[in-house]
């Protein structure tokens, strides 16, 4: 019996021996695997609906602080390069802008100085559009029918940007070509329509020949730089910067719904078209097709991630979904009604990183960081007030330089 004894101890300790080790190495995995953290360079500029506070947000470090800006409940758009931030004040007239103190080179960035407010101030009449292509950026004043335009390195030496009129004031759109010319919306003096685009210099002379092609009406414009698209209840109104226009029509499915709203997604090289009536669909210029992304006809909010790789979708139940931008395949989607019970009381607004998405809750005066892939929480921002718009700026990356 001694000898059985033996006999079974000997496995039994071996099995131990063998979960000890498992578990040092379980834990040991467990330790070489870091949190994963936010690139260092990305900042978030956030408005409030309320105050003119402005709040500027380090997610790498956790870390957040306050500036003051002129009104509340600006509009929020990134400039070329990323390293400003355009704030447009539309019922008062001005737009400003913020610099982060991050410029991006190519795989790397530089600390330019600490963030601050730029020199240059844009006394545009009730400014509603904002393009940019490159380091140019362009304002187009609904009240004053001018383009108000500049150039991100004038932004800490001009107190101003330049004013050039381009037709009779209405509620315009603009972009603007990587050649330096700008398309932009002309309506008549009177009455409701008709409507055109007509492409124009950078002394606001119209160039090349004038399309015959007019609408009804002309809401939501994007570019790649080379292709523009507006939309119009006719369909979708492609020009050229060489001039050359066409009507895409709608598919038939539409009925009279239409897209209003464009989007341009730089890294997947796509066109997002939306409307709280038509739904979101991809737009194909070049084969003049419309595909249905995910077969949502409601949406709170939807837009590309900061670098315009992913489609971000927030529907009014709850549901965040994450779309891959060029395919239109889904991939990620979770309710996030455990931190807004209500999306439609107060719809946030959100932006996302390659790894993080950002979601402002008004309601509460914070901004919840959740993992891209997963959906999952991360870390809340305290911010206080009434937080809505956001955008990203600096630069997605970690490499470091100093000038």
């Amino acid at each position: 019996m001694q000898n059985l004894t033996r006999t079974l101890l000997k496995p039994a300790a071996a099995m131990l021996f063998a979960g000890i080790l498992a578990s040092c190495d379980k834990n040991e995995s467990e330790k070489a695997a870091p949190e994963k953290l936010e690139s260092q360079h990305v900042r978030l500029l956030v408005t409030d609906q309320t105050s003119p506070a402005v709040t500027l947000l380090t997610p790498n470090k956790k870390s957040q602080e306050t500036f003051q800006g002129s009104f509340a409940g600006a509009a929020l758009y990134p400039t070329g390069s990323g390293r400003f931030a355009a704030l447009v004040y539309g019922a008062n007239n001005l737009v400003e802008f913020f610099d982060s103190g991050i410029e991006a080179h190519g795989d790397h960035a530089h600390i330019k100085g600490s963030p601050k407010w730029a020199l240059t101030k844009a006394a545009a009449a009730k400014p509603a559009h904002f393009s940019v292509q490159g380091s140019s950026i362009a304002i187009f004043g609904d009240s004053d029918g001018k383009l108000h335009n500049i150039n991100e390195t004038e932004l800490h030496t001009s107190t101003s940007t330049r004013a050039i009129s381009v037709g009779s004031p209405h509620h315009g759109a603009v972009i603007t070509f990587l050649n330096g010319t700008y398309a932009v919306s002309d309506k008549a003096a009177t009455g409701a329509a008709p409507w055109r685009v007509k492409i124009v210099n950078a002394q606001g002379i119209e160039v090349g020949s004038p399309s015959g092609i007019t609408t009804t009406n002309i809401h939501g414009n994007a570019t790649d730089g080379v292709t523009a698209l507006f939309g119009t209840p006719q369909g979708i109104l492609k020009v050229q910067n060489s001039g050359q226009q066409e009507l895409m029509p709608y598919p038939a499915s539409f009925g009279a719904n239409w897209l209003s709203s464009l989007s341009y997604g730089a890294h997947a090289k796509t066109f997002l078209g939306m409307s709280a009536t038509a739904g979101l669909h991809l737009v194909n210029p070049v084969a003049k097709t419309f595909t249905s992304v995910g077969g949502i006809t409601q949406y709170a909010r939807a837009l590309y991630d900061a670098a315009g790789q992913d489609i971000l979708v927030l529907q009014a139940d709850g549901r965040l979904l994450v779309f891959d931008g060029a395919t239109g395949a889904k991939k990620a989607e979770k309710s996030v009604l455990n931190l807004i019970p209500d999306v439609t009381a107060a719809a946030p607004f959100l932006t996302a990183s390659s790894s993080y998405i950002y979601l402002t809750n008004a309601s509460q005066g914070k901004v919840h960081m959740l993992d891209k892939t997963t959906l999952a929480e991360k870390h809340t921002f305290s911010v206080g007030g009434t937080p809505s718009r956001i955008t990203l700026i600096g630069a997605d990356l970690n490499g470091e330089g100093s000038e």
